[in-house]
């Protein structure tokens, strides 16, 4: 017989980061859509947008 450890949540954090993103489409090709999504990083000499998602919309349902 095997057990299985019971996962809970013990700790939540009351003040989450904020996170700053925005979507930018890139390029549109016969109905194709290439997307990236991009986060605000803060660094000590500046802030910076860095790519956390890259995405393809293409038409006709789902794709793998």
């Amino acid at each position: 017989m095997t057990q299985t450890a019971k996962l809970e949540i013990v700790w939540r954090n009351p003040r989450p980061p904020q996170r700053q993103q925005r979507w930018q489409q890139i390029n549109l090709l016969s109905g194709t859509g290439h997307y990236l999504v991009q986060e605000l990083v803060p660094t000590s000499i500046g802030s910076f947008w860095t790519t956390t998602l890259s995405f393809e919309v293409v038409p006709g349902g789902r794709a793998a």
